[in-house]
């Protein structure tokens, strides 16, 4: 006698509802873009920080970064000294175009806005010649990872 393989009638319904399952939990997931934007922001943001101080210390001035709650903009000052504000735009590297308010990925926002200051020696700075003196955090909406600025060596994380 010749056996048939194939699948049975139960191991079919089993995986259909399985395949239905999977639609109905994860499909929403996928169309949902909030996860995905406020994670493009918060990295957005913390690497612009990160560049922003890099080029404070590469051009031995101040650098200025204005983060807004749907954009940020890296500028820098035109001569050295910690006494002076930020005026001349800073190239992003990613476009070699000025930073000039660089929006968020769409429907991400900052929960509030703030300016960040870093010297020549990379040291954040609350405003022209005035050290931070504790750490700033800096919270993305929907993004549960606050992004912190250490006072003393300017180290963003």
């Amino acid at each position: 006698m010749r056996r048939h393989r194939g699948f049975t009638l139960a191991e079919l319904i089993v995986v259909l509802m399985l395949i239905g399952i999977l639609a109905v939990v994860a499909l929403p997931r996928l169309f949902d873009k909030s996860g995905f934007a406020s994670r493009g922001a918060h990295d957005f943001v913390g690497s612009s920080l990160r560049y922003a101080q890099k080029s404070a210390v590469a051009m031995r001035r101040n650098v200025c970064v204005s983060i807004g709650t749907t954009s940020l903009d890296v500028t820098h000052a035109l001569a050295a000294g910690s006494g002076q504000v930020c005026a001349g735009s800073v190239p992003n590297p990613a476009t070699g175009q000025a930073f000039g308010s660089s929006t968020y990925e769409q429907g991400a926002t900052v929960a509030a806005a703030a300016l960040v200051i870093f010297d020549a020696l990379g040291r954040p700075l609350s405003a022209p010649s005035v050290p931070l003196t504790t750490a700033l955090t800096i919270t993305v909406n929907g993004h549960a990872t606050p992004i912190t600025i250490e006072p003393e060596t300017g180290y963003v994380h």
